[in-house]
């Protein structure tokens, strides 16, 4: 009899712990449903942000800077050139895509902001196109000879045209993207395959073997990335 009557109470206890739960369930959902519908209504955009994203200003674009070359001397540091020039280190660094003030040796060729040309306004830049244009191919010299092959950039009679971020490649899709250089009025650049310091007439791709081949298409690409000029090898 005792134990039929202990089943009984636990049987209450039972039901009683289910009842409990359901009601507590039952009330935690009701009190946060109406929190759930409020934020997610609230992380939709409105129409009007919508309309906003796509007003988004054109960028403006930035006039060139003159620059100078300045070949890094024994002993020499990034902060001494800076201060030489009066820029900031982190101008240097940017100017010349470098990361690491220290990773500078003798002979490098590091490009400055020229102290005695104020940068052009942006009204008075050239047209691309024009500036552009007088850029070709002269000619490809030492074919297959890893010490000499060079390919030769000129002026056909233009402005001094920029050519940083210019693209040199081969049919093989090898590319070389050229640092912050020049070319002058009725002047000429130098690239040679092999490896060599940079200096402003004379540019290395860092190849480890000759690339170019006779009969080859030889693919001047600028900045943008537009095929701006081809040459076939000789």
């Amino acid at each position: 009899m005792q134990w039929k009557r202990l089943s009984y109470y636990l049987l209450l206890n039972i039901i009683v712990s289910v009842a409990t739960t359901l009601i507590v369930l039952t009330l935690w959902e009701r009190t946060h449903q109406n929190e759930f519908d409020r934020v997610a209504a609230e992380a939709v955009l409105p129409a009007t942000a919508a309309v906003a994203l796509e007003t988004v200003a054109e960028p403006t674009l930035e006039p060139p800077q003159a620059l100078l070359a300045h070949q890094v001397r024994a002993g020499e540091t990034l902060g001494d050139i800076a201060l030489e020039y009066d820029v900031a280190v982190e101008e240097l660094l940017e100017i010349n895509g470098l990361t690491d003030a220290d990773a500078i040796g003798a002979g490098l060729v590091i490009y400055v902001p020229d102290p005695d040309v104020t940068p052009l306004s942006a009204t008075v830049v050239p047209a691309v196109e024009e500036a552009q244009g007088s850029v070709e191919i002269v000619s490809v010299l030492a074919v297959g000879d890893l010490a000499t092959e060079r390919v030769v950039l000129g002026d056909a009679g233009g402005e001094k045209v920029s050519l940083a971020g210019w693209q040199l490649g081969d049919e093989d899709e090898n590319l070389y993207t050229l640092p912050q250089a020049t070319l002058y009025e009725n002047g000429q650049i130098v690239i040679y395959s092999r490896t060599d310091v940079d200096n402003p007439l004379e540019l290395f791709w860092g190849a480890a073997e000759a690339i170019w081949q006779s009969g080859e298409i030889v693919t001047l690409y600028d900045a943008a990335g537009n095929v701006h000029t081809n040459y076939q090898v000789p």
